[in-house]
């Protein structure tokens, strides 16, 4: 796959180069806050994480991306597009962000490219996505990108907000 770039980032596939760029938001607990998994409290669980979308952009063409900033390189964050699972069928737009680039608008951006690259090249007519009812910056990416709500859910033990978004002639019925 060919990076994913937007005016400020590229959304590219994993390696297991990130590793430890990865552990750095993956491990940090405000970041993590709203996972329903929490933070990671090792680096082997990032190297499992990016092992498994390693394998699943293989796969099926798709996987959570690390999201770098093109000025500088770094890697910021991840977004991309998952198995959703829970009991609710579909694939999930998921993002996240290193604490440090909270509130630059690059959450939206993540989450626009890879809504476009869904219902572009892959082909997808839906996705899903899940949120905690507090979680109200989250909130907002997702009516940024176009989702809107459809019901409250009890997932993993905790409340939470669904959301999906219908591709261009999908049949949303």
């Amino acid at each position: 796959m060919q990076p994913l770039t937007t005016d400020r980032l590229a959304l590219r596939p994993f390696c297991i180069d990130d590793v430890e760029g990865a552990f750095g938001f993956f491990a940090d607990p405000e970041v993590m806050h709203f996972s329903l998994n929490g933070p990671h409290p090792s680096r082997k669980q990032t190297e499992d994480f990016i092992a498994a979308n390693i394998n699943r952009q293989a796969r099926l063409g798709f996987s959570i991306w690390a999201v770098i900033e093109q000025a500088g390189g770094d890697l910021v964050g991840m977004s991309g597009l998952a198995e959703f699972g829970h009991g609710v069928p579909g694939i999930e737009l998921a993002y996240r962000l290193r604490r440090d680039r909270w509130g630059r608008g690059y959450a939206t951006e993540a989450g626009r490219a890879a809504v476009t690259h869904a219902f572009g090249p892959l082909e997808l007519d839906r996705l899903i996505a899940a949120v905690e009812p507090a979680n109200t910056p989250s909130i907002h990416v997702l009516e940024k990108c176009g989702f809107v709500f459809v019901e409250d859910r009890n997932l993993g033990g905790k409340d939470a907000l669904v959301y999906e978004l219908h591709g261009p002639g999908a049949n949303s019925a």
